[in-house]
């Protein structure tokens, strides 16, 4: 095994196998070099979580999709890597609803999935050319999950089939996790718990302009991009790398579903 150091630093961001090759910050910018240069994309933000383990960069392609009136959902490409050797680096295309600037990460876990994760071999920068090569397939893909939304759009819900929802999109995990920063609590104190969680959705979807599932689904997805986690450099983590993505691809495929 082998440390991963951060240059000009005795900070270390990980320990990792001896087969482990980093994607330097550099290069990884660079991937996105064509896109800029053939006016497809703008580069629109970056950034590093817990000191620089954990790194992003986003950038606004020049595809957009109205779902209903006034909400509009823009196609952007998310390049995202680990260097503490916690996972792949990882690239696709990902959905932001313009209204709220809320992530809709749904685009990125589909049967592509396998086409967008690179390992840290000493080919990573080769693969990812290759998966630059694949980049029209899954925006065809964002363009199909743009019509799911469509029809999301078109189904009325009620606050009580919201309540039932956020039951479904939850339950698989314990309340303790979900909420309260893995701490154990007692029963009558995680149900208070639970009923917070509830509440704040509901009034999430409140300011919702309509009672659609489209909208329903939003107010789950806007709690765990902006409210779920302490700090915003967790809500990132999650959203990105951990949990929050699995709960956001739970809730999407529920309201398909179910609604």
């Amino acid at each position: 095994h082998q440390a991963v150091v951060k240059e000009g630093t005795t900070s270390i961001l990980g320990v990792v196998g001896s087969s482990y090759h980093p994607l330097q910050n550099t290069e990884a910018f660079e991937w996105f070099e064509p896109f800029v240069e053939n006016g497809l994309a703008t580069l629109e933000t970056a950034g590093s979580l817990f000191n620089g383990k954990k790194v992003w960069i986003l950038a606004k392609t020049n595809k957009e999709a109205d779902v209903v009136k006034d909400d509009t959902v823009e196609s952007f490409i998310l390049l995202s890597n680990a260097h503490d050797g916690s996972c792949s680096v990882k690239v696709g295309f990902t959905p932001i609803r313009v209204v709220c600037n809320n992530t809709l990460s749904y685009a990125e876990n589909n049967n592509l999935s396998q086409l967008i994760r690179v390992k840290h071999t000493q080919s990573v920068v080769e693969n990812l050319q290759l998966v630059r090569d694949l980049m029209d397939t899954v925006n065809s893909q964002f363009l199909a999950t743009v019509e799911q939304y469509r029809e999301l759009a078109k189904r009325d819900v009620s606050v009580e089939d919201l309540r039932k929802y956020v039951k479904q999109v939850f339950s698989s995990q314990k309340l303790e996790k979900i909420i309260t920063d893995y701490e154990a609590r007692e029963k009558a104190e995680i149900e208070a718990e639970r009923k917070k969680l509830m509440g704040r959705i509901e009034e999430i979807f409140e300011l919702e302009p309509a009672r659609k599932t489209w909208n329903m689904y939003n107010a789950v997805n806007s709690y765990l991009n902006h409210e779920r986690g302490k700090t915003l450099e967790n809500r990132y983590n999650s959203i990105w790398f951990s949990s929050g993505k699995a709960l956001d691809r739970k809730a999407f495929e529920l309201a398909l579903r179910a609604y």
